[in-house]
């Protein structure tokens, strides 16, 4: 498959030129402002390599260019340019706006080989990258499966905020929506060190004392501090050490873009775990609106609002829709209404657990034995949690 190019130049009867010149050998498109491209690359886009000249009215290659390089960073940008304004260009260069430059008039040559070379450079930022993102998937998937085993219950709770975590992110339309879901998938994850008597405590609904309130309180730093240093999650470790601030101790102002994303996220997974407590005690969902609205000056009221369209979560099994099925139907996510027992009557599983892939298989393993498990099993499915 032929990589994408775009060329923009507002000389039309240039680009008809580039265009069956080179038409054969790549995909071309083309565009004749920096505003008709832009348009294009938000509805077609990405592509491999962008092909601008330097000076178009309104818009010059320039800026065109940089905003290139908000909207898609990975697309190679290249600019034709007159020899009066190669300073401009190699300055450019410089500042890492685009990857080279190339004086006008440029032969066919010339502009093969430098798109050849911005393909080439395209390929190996996206395999970099689809390698980073691979090798981040299994990480997150290794801890939330330690999670799983360790403490199944903030398993289920990390699971039920993401829900409300990426139900936000859709209403309020937030860019780099992954950090906050991820924030979501792994803000309990500081669990793991708790005591097994404290874990039966929190299970339990007792009271902690002095000393294990004050462990409970620095989960979230624990969490921060396990994933601070993995490629791409400097972000999502200082959301999660957020978590537990006052909204007072935030800066929620966008005009502050390095801290607003970070602190959002961070008060987004305070307003998700207060939720999913007040959910837990059993209060439905106008209800948990009710209450988090009634704490003043405490949450961001966009938040809440955002939260108010959604009408999946709920705190009890009986106002869910609840399916029964075979261990073959079991997937990841669903949460047990009844504990899996095996022929005679030992829990092999509690109530209220949400499935992972460990666990999954576990069952699987044990139901290859005859007459080991019984079978069927209620459970809610993780679209109606």
């Amino acid at each position: 498959m032929k990589e994408k190019i775009l060329l923009v130049d507002d000389e039309i009867l240039l680009l008809d030129s580039l265009r069956r010149e080179l038409g054969f050998n790549y995909s071309i498109e083309t565009a004749q402002s920096g505003s008709e491209a832009l348009d294009k690359i938000w509805k077609n886009g990405p592509y491999a390599v962008v092909v601008s000249d330097l000076r178009m009215p309104v818009m010059d290659g320039i800026k065109f260019l940089a905003q290139v390089k908000e909207v898609t960073p990975d697309s190679v940008r290249i600019m034709l340019t007159g020899n009066t304004d190669l300073p401009i260009a190699i300055e450019a260069i410089n500042q890492g706006q685009i990857f080279r430059y190339l004086a006008k008039p440029c032969s066919g040559e010339q502009l093969t080989s430098a798109l050849d070379a911005g393909i080439r450079q395209y390929q190996l930022i996206t395999a970099e990258k689809d390698l980073l993102e691979k090798t981040l998937k299994e990480s997150i998937s290794m801890l939330t499966e330690v999670l799983s085993i360790v403490n199944n219950d903030a398993y289920g709770r990390s699971f039920r905020i993401q829900q409300l975590v990426a139900h936000i992110v859709k209403v309020m339309n937030l860019k780099d929506g992954w950090q906050y879901e991820m924030a979501a998938a792994l803000s309990q994850l500081g669990w793991i060190i708790f005591p097994q008597t404290m874990l039966e405590k929190i299970n339990s609904g007792r009271s902690l004392d002095a000393g294990e309130t004050l462990i409970f309180s620095k989960h979230p730093l624990t969490a921060s501090k396990l994933l601070e240093k993995i490629p791409r999650l400097e972000k999502v470790s200082r959301m999660i050490a957020g978590q537990g601030r006052s909204i007072d101790d935030l800066c929620l102002n966008p005009e502050y873009p390095d801290i607003y994303p970070i602190d959002l996220g961070s008060h987004i997974l305070k307003i998700c775990v207060d939720y999913d407590q007040l959910m837990l005690q059993g209060l439905l969902h106008d209800q948990i609106l009710t209450t988090l609205r009634s704490r003043q000056n405490l949450y961001h009221r966009s938040i809440i609002d955002a939260l108010s369209s959604l009408q999946s979560v709920q705190s009890l099994p009986e106002d869910r829709s609840i399916s029964v099925v075979t261990q073959d139907e079991l997937e990841v996510g669903m949460l047990l209404v009844e504990p899996i027992k095996d022929t005679k009557g030992n829990i092999l599983f509690p109530e209220n657990t949400t499935i992972s892939r460990s666990i999954l298989i576990e069952i699987l393993k044990m139901g290859s034995q005859p007459n080991l498990v019984v079978e069927p099993f209620k459970v809610i499915r993780k679209k109606d949690w």
